[in-house]
């Protein structure tokens, strides 16, 4: 005999799941957004070149999760707000909530750290290797490799609290 469904979770718990879904989004969909328009031009000893974020493979590794993150963000946003709706849940979401969450976490973290180090790094060598007429540009641009992986950060804490919650959910369906 098949266990009964587990009973739907409170209005309050549907609310802060909606929210960090939401935040979540919200974090990566800005980050994307200052990521991808990330781009120099640095003038140095009368030469320009044009530096863009898709030079560094740290940055296109974030904007990588990133974008994951933001997808798989859109449609656990659709089952919450479907779970708000209608109170009934799949099986199958709790399993999708519980893996999912997780493995986007740790993409989303990995793409934070990354981001970290590599503007920590980069910007220190750029400056100590290049004679620049101004730091400014760099400064500006390495700021928004930084505000990125905050940003990512912030959506993997989120991830994160959505993960606990989803293995008490699992954990009740088991038991």
């Amino acid at each position: 005999m098949a266990p009964p469904p587990p009973s739907p979770p409170p209005v309050s718990l549907k609310v802060l799941l909606l929210l960090l879904r939401v935040l979540t989004g919200g974090f990566l969909v800005i980050a994307l957004i200052i990521l991808s328009t990330n781009s120099v031009t640095i003038v140095s000893q009368g030469s320009a070149f044009k530096f863009h974020f898709k030079d560094v493979y740290a940055y296109r590794y974030m904007l990588s999760a990133a974008a994951i993150g933001l997808v798989y963000a859109v449609v656990q946003l659709f089952f919450t707000i479907s779970l708000f709706a209608t109170g009934i849940k799949d099986p199958f979401n709790y399993q999708l909530d519980f893996y999912g969450d997780k493995v986007i976490s740790y993409l989303v973290a990995t793409g934070s750290a990354a981001g970290f180090g590599v503007s920590k790094d980069l910007k220190d060598t750029f400056l100590a290797l290049v004679a620049l007429d101004s730091t400014d540009p760099v400064d500006t641009f390495f700021s928004r490799g930084y505000a990125s992986a905050s940003l990512l950060l912030f959506a993997f804490i989120c991830l994160a609290a959505l993960s606990v919650f989803s293995s008490l959910a699992v954990a009740k369906q088991i038991s």
